[in-house]
């Protein structure tokens, strides 16, 4: 139970036991230790450096000879604060690195409607204008209920919809469910269409998926150098595309 406690402070197996047998024994040469401990010579000699490296354990020379023993118990309470002190140093460059990491790329998997509502509130939240890859209405028939509120508020706040169709049938789907005001977008041609789509609005990517069933799922990338990559394919595209189709 001692050992598994002092574990938890950041002693090996090996210096738990050999601290233990110096509590236990007293002042003592290294045998002794050896006995008590269970362990080899030479690794209780190592556990004893270790030890006394970290303030718990000292030794005399009696005669020529070693004697070890253990400081006193309570000396662990001020090793335990001094390994505070030395995390508390480093503790806000611990949190910048993480802060850091945290800003580089965040994503986040959505599965079912649900999901995709939440990622359409990501939009609002976002409150930039919509470019969609591989537009296909599903939203549309599937969550029928959703979308009102939805445009309702996109229109509020001003935002627009450029889209890329999967084809003719889309754009006329969409065009009938949804307001021409602050939406317009091209036909991609044929060939070129999936079950899957992109949404890129301000520093986010949102990549949507529906399956046979009509499940669908998505994936929401928050990066600015991912969203802006994906604007400019966008725009690459968007822009080779004959004004027809608008």
């Amino acid at each position: 139970m001692h050992e598994e406690t002092l574990a938890k402070i950041g002693m090996t197996q090996n210096e738990s036991k050999v601290y233990l047998a110096l509590l236990k024994l007293g002042m003592t040469p290294a045998q002794p230790l050896v006995r008590e401990s269970g362990l080899h010579r030479s690794r209780v000699y190592e556990v004893l450096e270790k030890l006394q490296a970290k303030g718990l354990a000292s030794h005399v020379v009696k005669n020529f000879k070693k004697y070890f023993q253990a400081v006193a118990p309570d000396k662990l309470l001020s090793y335990l604060d001094e390994q505070r002190e030395a995390v508390s140093k480093i503790l806000p460059a611990l949190q910048n690195m993480q802060g850091i990491k945290r800003e580089e790329i965040q994503a986040h998997i959505y599965s079912g409607k649900e999901g995709v509502k939440s990622i359409h509130a990501e939009m609002l939240k976002e409150g930039k204008d919509i470019y969609v890859f591989g537009a296909k209405g599903l939203i549309f028939s599937e969550m029928q209920y959703f979308i009102p509120n939805f445009e309702r508020e996109r229109l509020r706040k001003g935002m627009k919809f450029i889209s890329l169709w999967d084809n003719k049938e889309v754009k006329e789907k969409l065009y009938k469910n949804r307001t021409r005001e602050l939406s317009n977008g091209k036909i991609l041609p044929n060939g070129f269409s999936s079950k899957s789509g992109v949404n890129i609005f301000g520093d986010k990517v949102a990549i949507f998926l529906w399956n046979e069933k009509k499940h669908p799922s998505g994936f929401l990338i928050d990066n600015k150098d991912v969203a802006d990559t994906f604007r400019k394919w966008f725009n690459l595209v968007y822009g080779m595309l004959p004004e027809g189709g608008e």
